[in-house]
């Protein structure tokens, strides 16, 4: 759940992504299911007009049990100073308690497992997991197809970092860059992690030192997993707990926009 941010209420244009054109014999490469099933908040884009196509395109998706909506405010402080860019923020498909949402749910006994070396094992990936990774592959699917962006990007906090992160290493679609916020890397994306691209996304990754949460060792080991395998890796360590400062929202923007 996203701790701590500064949110103030800032003049940026906020909707509901528009529904599916054409159904199922959309164009090529677009799932079925337009925007993977999910409910999807567009923030920014002020300097695009209406469907007009390029710019920057950034999905954000927010941690477990958080509202659908979190990442709004995260958006709203992102979009104003970039007017061709635009934000995309799903909701996770599962309900927790509070109403808030999971890309998965926290089961002590079956939750995916976080990677502490760079040896994939040999079974299908967590299925809540592997759903949650085709939902948004459809979404970037999706926002490619409809706006062609000139850049694409993706970036998540906590549980949805981790979501990121594997989302962005399978490459289907490839992303530009990827964000993770207080997040680890986890087992299920070594494979993905291990296999050959033409091209790797910049990875950026931040991670407050005395989080209690998610271990600052794991951002750390993360960091050095995606190294290892040739990926470029801005890390951003800060003094702060399971939280997203302003130091790190300026940060973020410098990556994604920069």
């Amino acid at each position: 759940m996203l701790t701590a941010i500064a949110s103030p209420a800032l003049a940026c244009s906020r909707r509901r992504a528009p529904p599916a054109a054409g159904g199922p014999g959309g164009a090529a490469g677009v799932a079925a299911e337009p925007w993977g099933g999910l409910s999807v908040e567009i923030v920014g884009g002020d300097g695009l007009r209406g469907q007009e196509r390029g710019g920057t395109a950034v999905v954000l998706l927010h941690g477990w049990g958080a509202p659908g909506d979190d990442l709004v405010g995260l958006a709203r402080m992102l979009a104003p100073a970039h007017p061709r860019a635009r934000v995309f923020v799903p909701a996770a498909p599962l309900p927790e308690f509070g109403g808030g949402r999971a890309w998965w749910h926290l089961d002590p006994h079956a939750a995916p497992e976080y990677a502490r070396d760079d040896q994939a094992p040999a079974r299908e990936p967590h299925p809540d997991l592997k759903a949650a990774r085709v939902a948004v592959q459809s979404v970037l699917r999706t926002v490619r197809q409809r706006y062609a962006p000139d850049r694409l990007c993706l970036a998540g906090f906590s549980q949805g970092a981790m979501l990121s992160l594997d989302v962005a290493l399978d490459a289907a679609p490839p992303v530009d860059r990827v964000a993770a916020l207080s997040g680890l890397l986890l087992v299920d994306s070594l494979a993905s992690l291990r296999a050959a691209r033409a091209t790797r996304p910049a990875v950026f990754i931040s991670h407050g030192r005395g989080d209690t949460r998610l271990p600052f060792s794991g951002g750390e080991r993360a960091q050095q997993l995606l190294q290892r395998h040739g990926y470029q890796v801005v890390f951003h360590p800060f003094d702060g707990g399971h939280e997203i400062p302003p130091e790190i929202v300026s940060a973020l923007g410098q990556f994604l926009f920069g």
